[in-house]
């Protein structure tokens, strides 16, 4: 496994390997542990020239673990198996409502940087100008568990006054932006709530004249790296050093995030998620 990862990504001091949970009994190196919104392959491929570069900065082996399911990540880092982990800002702060991390860095990805916003859109022609006069309508969302296409609009709309299982018709979770943006220019949906950076992205790829934002949600902190009560100090330590050194946008970082579609990583406190928290406590997701 390790001499197939060296062969693809070209790092000659790669240590990363390819870690099962619950495999064997815990080793003394880093584990760093990731989301499985792709398949395991996928995800130790694209970290491996990431975990190659900790383990030259931090002289500790860092092995890539990758949880089956969302709710596994959250076991494993209550149960120690994980010592940096790497999550979206909602399981981030779910898992810090019950273990004590610590956020290190706050990674920018090439689509949206280090922060994020959500949108709600409708038709020109729906005769809605404000998110008071969503009051009644049918509302599209992503998923009940998507920061910026379902928990800010949420709180969005909780702090104009409306409550979202009283005052709309919420449609069953389109899963994907762009069918958001499809039900709305149908008119199958009165509004949808999409990621900004996602609305932008689609401009090219369906009429966006007939459609208008009536609402702006706040900015929110993207995936932070966090380390996990298992990690002593010193280690967390040189881990956040060592992140905090591939600065957003350096093209010397693309041989290090290229695969895994960042571009660097900023100082991070984890007060910046209590917007999060707040629209996760709204939503029911806390």
């Amino acid at each position: 496994m390790k001499r197939s990862i060296l062969r693809m990504v070209g790092v000659a001091v790669l240590t990363a390997v390819a870690v099962v949970l619950g495999s064997g009994p815990a080793s003394a190196e880093i584990r760093f542990g990731t989301l499985p919104r792709l398949s395991a392959a996928e995800l130790q491929t694209m970290y491996a020239p990431l975990a190659g570069y900790l383990a030259k900065e931090t002289g500790e082996k860092v092995s890539i673990v990758v949880p089956k399911t969302f709710d596994d990540f959250k076991r494993a880092v209550k149960a120690g198996k994980i010592d940096i982990g790497f999550a979206n800002p909602l399981v981030y702060v779910q898992v810090k409502e019950k273990v004590d991390v610590e956020p290190l860095a706050l990674s920018s990805d090439v689509t949206s940087g280090t922060r994020l916003r959500g949108i709600i859109i409708v038709r020109k022609d729906s005769g809605i100008n404000s998110l008071q006069d969503l009051r009644g309508k049918k509302i599209s969302f992503m998923a009940k568990d998507s920061p910026a296409a379902y928990l800010f609009q949420v709180l969005l709309l909780s702090k104009a006054g409306l409550e979202i299982h009283k005052d709309f018709t919420v449609l069953p979770f389109a899963k994907r932006h762009d069918k958001i943006i499809k039900e709305v220019l149908d008119k199958t949906a009165d509004a949808g709530a999409v990621r900004e950076d996602e609305f932008e992205k689609m401009k090219d790829s369906a009429d966006f004249s007939q459609l208008r934002i009536i609402g702006y949600t706040d900015y929110l902190p993207n995936w932070p790296a966090f380390a996990t009560p298992k990690l002593n100090k010193a280690t967390a330590n040189k881990v956040r050093a060592a992140l905090l050194k591939l600065k957003p946008n350096d093209p010397q970082n693309e041989k290090i995030l290229g695969l895994a579609r960042l571009t660097g990583f900023i100082p991070v406190a984890d007060k910046e998620y209590d917007g999060l928290r707040a629209a996760a406590k709204v939503a029911g997701a806390m």
